[in-house]
């Protein structure tokens, strides 16, 4: 059975009949305004809405492009900062003071007698004169030095040798006049000379060098 053919679709049909021409137009009308609405309100305003949506959301999204482009130009156009390079320059600036200390110590060390040789260069400067007479040769405690205006923990190693002899005065004059000569230096501490029987008399004479390393002087 056909939809029209319902009893309450005929009576609708059968009451549409009976109605004038004016009033027929008017309800006519009436239904296709209803329609529009209906398909505004249910297809036309769902659909405007999300478009609507849709456009404040690419809208937003390209505000956000447009920031997140300025930060960047921004941090483009901004000098790279290198939160170590005030760490790094300190640590140039004590490897350069280090080098200089380095370089000093090597310049004050490389004229003198290696600690492990003084000993046998008192000896053989001994043997070129017979009238010098050893008493005594003796190694003292290495002494600790910092260099002057040097960093800390930089330090030097004062090595030293107490000899004891029975000579002449000029005996002990040349002897030192020998040491003076050698193409090695050696620095004097103590020089005593106490004549006990003319001509003669006993010396003491106490020499040291300098070295970085803490090596006890050698024989």
């Amino acid at each position: 059975m056909s939809w029209w053919q319902h009893p309450q679709a005929e009576q609708v049909i059968s009451y549409y009949q009976a109605l004038s021409q004016r009033e027929k137009w008017l309800t006519l009308a009436t239904l296709n305004i209803l329609l529009v609405f209906l398909f505004v309100l249910f297809l036309i305003e769902p659909s405007y809405q999300r478009g609507r949506l849709m456009q404040s959301e690419a809208e937003e999204h390209h505000d956000l492009n447009l920031k997140l482009e300025q930060q960047l130009q921004t941090l483009q156009s901004s000098p790279i900062l290198d939160p170590n390079r005030d760490l790094r320059n300190d640590i140039e600036a004590l490897l350069r003071e280090h080098q200089e200390i380095e370089n000093r110590i090597g310049r004050l060390t490389d004229a003198l007698v290696s600690p492990e040789d003084m000993v046998t260069v008192l000896e053989q400067m001994l043997t070129q004169d017979k009238s010098l007479k050893l008493t005594s040769l003796a190694t003292l405690p290495r002494e600790q030095v910092t260099l002057e205006n040097s960093e800390q923990g930089t330090y030097l190693y004062r090595h030293s040798i107490e000899i004891r002899m029975n000579a002449t005065y000029s005996s002990v004059l040349a002897y030192l006049q020998r040491l003076d000569a050698l193409p090695w230096r050696l620095y004097w501490q103590r020089l005593d000379y106490d004549v006990t029987e003319y001509p003669r008399g006993d010396l003491v004479l106490q020499v040291y060098t300098l070295s970085s390393r803490e090596d006890l002087v050698g024989g």
